[in-house]
């Protein structure tokens, strides 16, 4: 009797240890599984934030440069040579702050054709009524506006301001340009990559650009030029923000949206947590 009591006992002891330490392990998992989340979400609200500061550089620039009589000039006139000439001593201008990497700079003329592009002079006079639809919004509203959309050139960061005469007359629209080079250096300083990835049906959209094999992935078309590996890219389920351990490292999800508030891509940060 006293055998079964004491197996009994020792049998007791083992499960509440058992239990005690299964508790307490699945509480550790928790707090882990918290603590990364809340690091996480602090890593795309600076995501966030670098995306929008550089859309209202760009923006700022788009409306100092709106307001040069020069610029105003080539639109009236139809002059692209003198267009060439103010718009780089402009862009020199800007670029001397240290604000940007890289500035592109495009006018537009009123029936929403492109009319100068600062860093391919070549006239296309090609139509953007059909894929720019920024340009549209700030024809019909005649407001300066800044957003990330698919052209020509790729999927940009643009700060778009109407362009109007002395009469107050709408003739067109300059758009200032960059690319996320910048903040893809900004958590490169972190030890965090930063990947963009346009959705592959705007391909045919961005018509001027030659991407490589190694860019075009299953749905999407990396941007980001690197020699790195990016198995880990390949079949990843895009559904809004996400996110996904993997081995030592998490890979964050997050839409890219245009003007409509269409998703056209994604960014994915490659985040080690110390897992």
């Amino acid at each position: 009797m006293k055998n079964k009591n004491l197996i009994s006992i020792i049998v007791f002891v083992l499960f509440s240890a058992g239990s005690l330490i299964w508790v307490f392990n699945n509480y550790l998992s928790y707090q882990k599984k918290e603590k990364d989340e809340q690091i996480i979400d602090l890593y795309l609200d600076e995501l966030t934030n670098s995306v929008n500061k550089n859309k209202n550089l760009v923006l700022t620039a788009s409306v100092l440069l709106a307001k040069d009589e020069s610029i105003k000039n080539c639109l009236t006139t139809e002059e692209q040579s003198r267009c060439f000439k103010y718009l780089t001593k402009s862009k020199n201008g800007l670029i001397n702050t240290d604000i940007f990497d890289n500035l592109m700079i495009h006018v537009h003329d009123k029936n929403l054709k492109s009319f100068f592009r600062l860093w391919n002079p070549q006239k296309d006079n090609d139509s953007l009524k059909s894929f720019r639809y920024s340009l549209s919004i700030v024809k019909k509203h005649k407001n300066s506006l800044a957003c990330i959309e698919v052209g020509r050139y790729s999927m940009l960061i643009r700060g778009i301001t109407p362009v109007f005469d002395s009469k107050n007359r709408y003739i067109g629209s300059i758009e200032a340009i960059t690319d996320f080079n910048k903040i893809i250096k900004h958590f490169k300083k972190q030890n965090i990559g930063l990947y963009i990835l346009m959705d592959k049906k705007y391909k045919n959209v961005a018509s001027k650009v030659d991407f490589s094999k190694e860019q075009i992935l299953k749905n999407y078309i990396l941007l980001n030029k690197t020699n790195e590996n990016i198995s880990f890219l390949y079949d990843l389920d895009f559904k809004g923000t996400s996110y996904k351990k993997i081995d030592s490292y998490y890979l964050i999800s997050t839409p890219i949206y245009d003007i409509r508030k269409t998703i056209i891509g994604y960014y994915v940060l490659k985040v080690y947590l110390n897992i």
